[in-house]
Order: C-alpha cells, then structure tokens, then sequence
C-alpha cells in the first residue's frame, strides 16, 4: 500500500497559480471533470475513523487522452498521520471494470453511496509534484501539491509563492461544513448542484 503525500490551499482565483507555474518550468497536462462516489456504513464508521472509499470516474476535457483515464478507479485512503505539514495517509487504487457491479458488490457487504462529488481538475507537473487546480461546486476552488515527500512539496509551494494557511480538511470534510449533515447535499455537482437543498 502506498502514501499520498499532499498539501491543499484555498484561492479566489486560479489564473495567476497557472501563470506561475508557467513561469517556473511546469508542464501542463490537460484538464479533466472528475465525478466522485463516496460509500460508507449508513453510520459513516469510515467518516468517522478519517477514512474513505471512493469510485472515481473521469472525462477528459482539454490535453492528451490517459489509457486507463476510461476506466473508473477504486480508492481506499486510511486515517491521516498526525504532526506532518503536508497531509499523509495510506492509499491504496486499482481500476475497476464495472462501478454498477461494485455498487451491488458494496451494498452486498453493508456500504452505500453517501455522497457524490465532481470537479473539474487543471494539471501540471513541477519537478516530481503534481500540481492540482481543483473547482468544485459550492466549496469553491483550490490548489493541490501532491508529491514524494512534504519537503519536495513545501519546496514547490515556496516556487508558486502560496503563503496562505494550507487547509487539512477532505473535499468531503468541506462539502458537509458547507451544507450540513450529508443526508441533507449527497450531490454536489455542477448541473445539479443548484438544486440542492441548502444554496451556497
């Protein structure tokens, strides 16, 4: 099992982010609509113990097709460890054939769906980091660093000039801040999202 090592920052905007890293060598690759389903206990034991489950689904929107990008992926992602800058936790993915199937396989062994989450996602590679400029309906737009170690992503940061406070909340975690318990918003997508319950 592998860790995923990241920092996050909030924006109001994402144009000067990309016009940095531009200036700094990073190679665009593409954007893409990401649509993520999440499953959990109907008591949210995952929630709760700072874990998560997740299908992901992919549509390429600008840049060169992936292989496997079609194919819908399988996440787990274990508890965070505490005292580091940069979030790190256990991850494990493989992709999946057929999500319809993995939802009767899910619901079989006690977990629904409690949520879906999309974002469009714009990447770029900066030494061994990925760069991630994330917008989500109703929580707003972000910047992501992902890499090996939190010293090769604090070193990106410092590249891209992000001196505000990083944040060590999940998409999730933000979404139900914003519209409260999630049997109350469990999707929060960009054609359906001004339908939901609570309006941001």
């Amino acid at each position: 099992m592998a860790y995923e090592t990241e920092i996050k920052f909030p924006v109001a905007d994402h144009r000067a982010v990309a016009r940095r890293l531009r200036e700094v060598g990073g190679e665009a690759l593409g954007a893409v609509l990401q649509t993520d389903r999440f499953f959990d206990t109907p008591d949210r034991e995952l929630l709760r113990s700072d874990r998560g489950l997740r299908v992901r689904t992919t549509v390429r929107l600008r840049g060169p097709r992936d292989r496997d990008e079609a194919r819908p992926l399988l996440t787990y992602k274990g508890p965070r460890e505490a005292g580091r800058t940069a979030k790190t936790r256990l991850e494990a993915q493989t992709h999946v054939d057929d999500p319809t199937v993995l939802g009767e396989i899910f619901g079989g062994v006690g977990l629904r769906q409690v949520l879906v989450i999309q974002k469009r996602r714009t990447s770029f590679r900066l030494g061994a980091c990925l760069v991630e400029l994330d917008e989500l309906p109703r929580i707003g737009r972000f910047v992501e660093i992902e890499g090996p170690s939190e010293r090769a992503i604090l070193a990106v940061r410092r590249k891209l000039g992000l001196d505000g406070e990083a944040i060590a909340e999940t998409y999730v975690a933000l979404v139900e801040a914003v519209c409260g318990r999630l049997d109350t918003c469990r999707e929060v997508t960009f054609d359906r999202c001004e339908h939901c319950a609570l309006r941001g």
